[in-house]
C-alpha cells in the first residue's frame, strides 16, 4: 500500500492504524502538538475539554497519519506504542507523588500538636474508653489546620479502633495565645452512627492510694461522718470531669497564686494534678515562662463549668482568678 501519510484529508488511513490511541486519550494537548494534530488544543476550551480526550482516543491515530508524514505503518506503531508507554510512566508518576503528599500531609498532621491533644483527651474519657476500650489505634487524620502564630485553627476527623469497637472521632480545636485548646470532641460509633460528645476531663485513672471515691447517695447510707479533705466528691455526671477532689488537695493560705506558685510539678499530688490538668497544665508547661494554657488567659466567667470547678477546689474564686 502507497504511503500517503501527511496528506492532510487526501491521505489514505490504513486500517490496522485506525484505532484506539492511548496517547492521543491521556496527553491529550500534549500528544497533539507532538503529532502536528493541532486540533487537540480545543482541550483548553471549557466544556469540549470533557469529551475532547474521548475524541482524541477514536480519531487520534487517524489524525497523526494525515497530518504528519511517517517513514511507514511500522514506523507509526512504533512511535504510538512509546506515547501510550511513556504516558503510562507519566501518571504512574503523579500517581505516586500524589499518594507521596498525601501520607506526608496525612502524618504531619498526625503529628500536629491539636492532633495530640485530641489524642491524649480521647485516650484520658472514661466515655471513649466504655465504648472503644483499650488500647485502641487510631488512623490517619483528615481535614485541615491553620495557624498563624500565635493563633489558629483544626477541623480534624480520624478513625480509631479498640478493643470493644471502633468508630470515627471529630474535633475541633482553636489556638491562642499560642496554646492549642478543644473547642468539642465527637464521637461517632462505627455500624449505629450514634455520635457521642466526649467529655475529656471524665477520665479513668485510678484514684490516689488511701482516697475513697463518695457519691452523694454512698454519702446518704453511711453513718460514719466523712473528712471532706481525704475524699473525692463526685456530684453529677456534668461534674464528673470537674474533679473536685479534695484527697491530697492543700488548703491555700494568703495569696493563693502565690501560694501555687511555689510548687514544682513533681511536689503536687496525684488529687491537685488531676485538678491542674483540667486547667490544661501538665508537667512539661508547669513553671514555664513562655507557655501556659489557654484558660490562663480566660476570666472566670468565660470558663467551662468544669473548670471553674477545678479552680474552686484549689482555693480560687471569682474574685481571685480575675485578680480583681
Amino acid at each position: 500500500m502507497e504511503n500517503t501519510s501527511g496528506q492532510g484529508k487526501k491521505a489514505i488511513v490504513p486500517a490496522e492504524i485506525d484505532g484506539w490511541n492511548w496517547g492521543a486519550f491521556l496527553l491529550n494537548w500534549i500528544w497533539g502538538i507532538g503529532n502536528n494534530t493541532f486540533i487537540a488544543l480545543l482541550m483548553f476550551v471549557p466544556f469540549v475539554n470533557f469529551i475532547m480526550p474521548f475524541v482524541l482516543g477514536v480519531k487520534g491515530s487517524a489524525w497523526a497519519w494525515q497530518n504528519k508524514e511517517w517513514e511507514s505503518i511500522e514506523h507509526f506503531k512504533a512511535v504510538q506504542k512509546k506515547w501510550a508507554y511513556w504516558t503510562a510512566i507519566v501518571y504512574l508518576f503523579f500517581i505516586a507523588a500524589f499518594a507521596g503528599l498525601f501520607f506526608i500531609i496525612m502524618s504531619s498532621m498526625k503529628d500536629s500538636d491539636a492532633f495530640k491533644l485530641a489524642e491524649s483527651q480521647f485516650e484520658s474519657s472514661r466515655q471513649a474508653s466504655e465504648i472503644i476500650g483499650k488500647p485502641f489505634s487510631t488512623g490517619l487524620p483528615s481535614g485541615s489546620i491553620e495557624t498563624s502564630e500565635p493563633s489558629g485553627k483544626a477541623t480534624i476527623s480520624f478513625g480509631v479502633e479498640g478493643s470493644k469497637g471502633k468508630g470515627t472521632v471529630y474535633f475541633d480545636a482553636v489556638k491562642e495565645l499560642g496554646q492549642w485548646k478543644i473547642n468539642s470532641l465527637v464521637l461517632e460509633e462505627e455500624g449505629t452512627g450514634k455520635r457521642i460528645d466526649i467529655d475529656p476531663h471524665a477520665t479513668t485513672s485510678a484514684p490516689v492510694e488511701g482516697v475513697v471515691a463518695v457519691t452523694p447517695a454512698l454519702a446518704e447510707k453511711t453513718a460514719t461522718p466523712v473528712d471532706v479533705e481525704k475524699v473525692v466528691i463526685t456530684t453529677s455526671e456534668a461534674n464528673v470531669g470537674a474533679a473536685k477532689a479534695k484527697a491530697g488537695v492543700r488548703k491555700p493560705t494568703g495569696d493563693v497564686n502565690e501560694f501555687w506558685g511555689n510548687f514544682t510539678w513533681d511536689d503536687l499530688s496525684a488529687g491537685e494534678k488531676k485538678l491542674w490538668a483540667v486547667l490544661g497544665w501538665n508537667g512539661r508547661i508547669w513553671g514555664s515562662e513562655s507557655e501556659s494554657p489557654a484558660s490562663e488567659e480566660t476570666s472566670w466567667a468565660k470558663l467551662s463549668e468544669a473548670e471553674r470547678a477545678a479552680l474552686t477546689s484549689l482555693g480560687y474564686d471569682k474574685k481571685s482568678w480575675n485578680k480583681e
